[in-house]
This record gives C-alpha cells, sequence and structure tokens, in this order.
C-alpha cells in the first residue's frame, strides 16, 4: 500500500506544519496596487553589517551585528504596453525620488493569501527591457530592480 500523503499526514512531521507556501504561487502590489504579469521574483533577503571588534586581551575577535544593509528585489514580468516599470525609474533619474512601497504575497493551494512580505521606502535603480531573438517563440519580459529599506513579514 502507498503511504498518502497529505496536510493532516504532515501536520508534526514537518516545521510548516502541513502548510506549504508554494513558490509558484503569489502576487505582487506596489502601493496597494496588484500588479499583473509577473512571473519572477528574486533578491527577498535581509542582512546586517558584522562588525569585529576585540576586547581586552583575550586574543579573540568578537562580532557583533551592524546597520542594515538595504536589499535589492528583482521583478520580472511580461512586456506590454504598460509603461509602468519604466515610467517609475525615468522619474527617478530626472530627480523625482518616487519611493513606494511592495507587498509580496504567498498564497495556499486554496489560493488564500498565506504570507506577506512588505518592503518599505523601495525605488528603482535599474530597468531591463526585452532581450529580443527573431529565433526565440518565448514572451518578450521586461525586470525593474528595486532597493528597499525594511522590510516586515506578516502571518
Amino acid at each position: 500500500m502507498a503511504p498518502k500523503f497529505n496536510r493532516d499526514a504532515l501536520k508534526g512531521l514537518t516545521k510548516t506544519n502541513g502548510d506549504f507556501h508554494l513558490s509558484h504561487k503569489f502576487g505582487c502590489e506596489i502601493d496597494s496596487v496588484m500588479i499583473g504579469g509577473i512571473h519572477k521574483i528574486d533578491g527577498i533577503e535581509f542582512e546586517a553589517e558584522v562588525v569585529e571588534y576585540s576586547d581586552g586581551d583575550d586574543m579573540l575577535t568578537h562580532c557583533r551585528p551592524g546597520q542594515l544593509k538595504p536589499g535589492r528585489l528583482m521583478v520580472e514580468r511580461d512586456h506590454g504596453n504598460d509603461k509602468a516599470f519604466f515610467t517609475w525609474r525615468k522619474a527617478v533619474i530626472e530627480g523625482k525620488t518616487d519611493r513606494r512601497s511592495i507587498s509580496v504575497t504567498l498564497h495556499n493551494d486554496k489560493s488564500d493569501e498565506a504570507r506577506r512580505i512588505n518592503f518599505y521606502n523601495c525605488f528603482p535603480v535599474k530597468w531591463t527591457g526585452p532581450a529580443l531573438n527573431s529565433h526565440a517563440s518565448g514572451h518578450a519580459s521586461e525586470s525593474l530592480e528595486i532597493a528597499f529599506e525594511e522590510l516586515q513579514m506578516n502571518k
């Protein structure tokens, strides 16, 4: 008899308590507006500098957390008629630092929101247009590299 794996059977056996967050079920909001056509988000990470110091004559190098480093998200989506990514980046180049908030939502099997990761004080640092190839049949994509200062995880 083959083992049956379901949420109830996995509860207590895994750290997730049987509640998995699938990497292909997600959404992205910029200033509370859902952005469509996004197929990839990279760079969800947050780190601090490590400060090394000596304490007396113990001949050991100690370390402590230092300042938080700003993070960078890479958001990739279908390239279409919407010029929102390009327009946001262009405004920053022209000196109008337009900082926004971004939320990435992870969804469960029922497509309910299972987790929300909020990024604050975001602004675009790089826009990349579509790679064009007459021998390829895939969709044209654009990407936006976004710097953020603060990250919070809800739920």
